[in-house]
């Protein structure tokens, strides 16, 4: 349908401007000019203006047709995942307020199953069709349920690796240091839970740098968005001999809206220097409240963790990215959808553990 009015907008456009031009709208030529009575153009201007809304209330109920599509073939993704998952066809899959995805599951024997198990079932269902959901970085919660009982899960709680071993696969130690470093306007709270963490989960000996002040020389106006190389080079000016350092590697992190003057993207997440001995991290767009939904702390510093976690195993450990979507190097990343579904791991390992 949607393609249908797509061309009819266009055909309406087209003839509008034809009939346009041809009642002296843009015609070159005087004769036609001094033929048309000049109370004669209010009607034709009047006609074609009417023409133009027609052709864009066509092209706007094109574009919501399109929409509708789309997000129809994504639930079918989601469907076929949770059937697999689920063991049934019963499946209906909705997305309410485009913000609550909402699975239903019929004809579920679990009857025999104790309530722990169902519980780790129903979380299975939930984080499959969070995970197949192409847009899941707008889904606000997931919701599972039967006939028997609901289950409503927030999307933190379905990024944590799941059929992955609980470890993580440390590369050999390296002799470089590692430095973070909060940069601009930044929660300081955030950067201290970052080094905290890494000095946990890898056993590097993390130190934190005084702060970078925010720096108006790494502020485009234009885009109300900081510079990413401009942060680099604040970091820079701030600790010279660390930055020439061959074994010091720093990671700066700020919270505000960056993007990268490199590339022509919207935004940016992070940048690394070219000599690969520094890199900025961004979480502005990682907020979820800077998408429209409710405030999670916890998704955030998930989100922000991942980040870190890749400049890390690439600078550090000097690690290749990896074509894998759920290792931390992974190599393609194009917003938050991607970076919810990888984990913390550099090479994340499958356990064979199945639920009966």
């Amino acid at each position: 349908m949607f393609p249908i009015l797509s061309i009819l907008a266009l055909l309406t456009v087209f003839a509008a401007r034809a009939g346009f031009r041809r009642f002296g709208g843009h015609c070159s030529c005087g004769r036609i000019r001094r033929i048309i009575a000049p109370r004669k153009r209010p009607i034709v201007h009047t006609r074609y203006a009417l023409a133009v809304t027609v052709a864009a209330t066509l092209l706007f109920a094109s574009c919501r047709n399109v929409a509708q599509f789309l997000t129809l073939s994504e639930l079918r993704v989601v469907r076929q995942q949770v059937s697999a998952v689920a063991g049934t066809a019963d499946v209906s899959v909705n997305l309410g307020n485009g913000r609550i995805l909402t699975i239903t599951v019929g004809n579920v024997d679990v009857r025999a199953n104790s309530g722990a198990q169902r519980q780790e079932l129903f979380l299975r269902i939930a984080t499959a069709a969070y995970l197949a959901f192409p847009s899941r970085s707008q889904v606000d919660a997931v919701i599972v349920k039967d006939v028997a009982e609901t289950h409503q899960f927030r999307p933190i709680q379905l990024i944590e690796p799941s059929g992955l071993a609980d470890r993580w696969v440390k590369p050999d130690h390296t002799s470089n240091q590692m430095y973070f470093v909060a940069v601009g306007n930044v929660r300081l709270d955030l950067v201290k839970q970052l080094a905290a963490h890494f000095r946990q989960t890898l056993g590097l000996a993390i130190e934190e740098l005084p702060a970078v002040p925010f720096d108006q020389a790494a502020l485009d106006n234009t885009r109300s968005q900081v510079v990413a190389e401009e942060l680099l080079a604040a970091i820079e000016r701030r600790y010279p001999e660390l930055a020439h350092d061959v074994h010091a590697r720093i990671i700066g992190v700020t919270g505000d809206d960056m993007y990268l003057r490199s590339a022509a993207w919207t935004f940016g997440f992070s940048l690394r220097s070219d000599d690969g001995h520094m890199a900025v991290v961004s979480y502005a767009r990682m907020d979820p409240v800077a998408l429209g939904l409710s405030s999670d702390p916890d998704m955030l510093r998930n989100r922000v963790t991942k980040m870190v976690a890749k400049n890390i195993g690439v600078m550090y450990y000097g690690l290749p990215l990896s074509n894998n979507p759920r290792s931390a190097l992974y190599g393609n990343i194009g917003g938050t959808d991607e970076l919810d579904v990888m984990t913390e791991y550099f090479e994340p390992q499958p356990t064979t553990k199945a639920l009966h």
